[in-house]
């Protein structure tokens, strides 16, 4: 049995006008504008809009059983940047593959984006599957032979250089419940953070996941196969090493200017392939560059 997957992240798309409150100029939202329009983020994705529509026809063109959405649908959290971002991916659409999104730390920037489930309501019909409870995550969804686990690692936060994650204990403890009722097949995590920069190296202190190692170690004992993540606007694997029992997969900003790009799986049983795809601006389309494949055994 084959499973086809595209797994893209950080598209950071934004829209004018946003929807500025009052409450909204007193937190990071200000400093990250300033980023935005000021420091050359704007800059680094000023194609975003027509690579995110190139992504668009791949997804619709390429026989996907399923997309793979891991976070950073946006610039600043709105509720406009995300109901543009869903828009501009076909979210909802039922003539594309059926998607799975998790959020990242853009959009669930300030409290009230979070609290107020701006993401599950744009990506709403990216958020179907087995859950424990009533609490949005995890859930997991199985895809012919593989089951697909989408972890939530996002969290608002205040100081402009915080650009931190956690997934917490709540959230790790229904993971355990959840994997219980799940039966065979190979088990990949969906999250926006990575446990491990290159190298098999923790991130720096303001911009990584805080209890990777908790996350790790559970997602080890529920017998994932594979972690999937952005955050890291370069594309990466880490295979299994003394402080990595799985692999993981980063696919990169999928529209940040030439970094931009998304990846295909191809898992055949217990045996992934990966193909990246890279957008080529003078022709406006995504064409075939680095190739990789492995195993999805655990390893520990």
């Amino acid at each position: 049995m084959t499973v086809k997957l595209a797994h893209f992240s950080d598209i950071h798309l934004t829209v004018r006008p946003l929807g500025w409150r009052a409450r909204d100029v007193f937190n990071k939202r200000t400093s990250g504008w300033v980023n935005l329009n000021a420091l050359g983020r704007g800059l680094r994705f000023k194609h975003a809009n027509d690579v995110t529509a190139a992504l668009r026809k791949e997804f619709a063109s390429r026989d996907f059983d399923q997309l793979v959405f891991s976070g950073d649908a946006t610039a600043l959290g709105f509720p406009s940047e995300l109901k543009e971002a869903a828009t501009r991916l076909g979210v909802g659409d039922a003539t594309l593959p059926p998607g799975i999104a998790v959020p990242g730390n853009h959009d669930l920037y300030v409290r009230h984006s979070a609290r107020d489930r701006f993401f599950e309501e744009a990506f709403a019909s990216w958020q179907h599957g087995q859950r424990i409870g009533t609490d949005a995550y995890p859930f997991a969804r199985k895809v012919g032979h593989v089951w697909l686990i989408a972890l939530n690692s996002a969290k608002p936060t205040f100081l402009f250089w915080d650009a931190t994650g956690r997934v917490g204990d709540a959230q790790l403890q229904r993971l355990r419940a959840l994997c219980a009722t799940l039966d065979a097949g190979p088990r990949i995590v969906v999250s926006h953070y990575p446990l491990l920069k290159e190298g098999h190296q923790v991130e720096p202190r303001w911009h990584r996941l805080h209890d990777w190692r908790a996350a790790r170690d559970t997602v080890a004992e529920c017998g994932v196969n594979l972690w999937l993540h952005g955050h890291r606007h370069h594309w990466y694997v880490l295979p299994p090493a003394a402080n990595l029992p799985f692999p993981t997969i980063c696919t990169g900003s999928s529209t940040q200017t030439n970094r931009w790009g998304y990846h295909e799986y191809r898992i055949d049983g217990g045996h992934l392939k990966g193909v990246r795809r890279v957008y080529d601006l003078a022709t406006g389309a995504f064409i075939d560059a680095e190739q990789f494949d492995f195993d999805l055994q655990r390893q520990v």
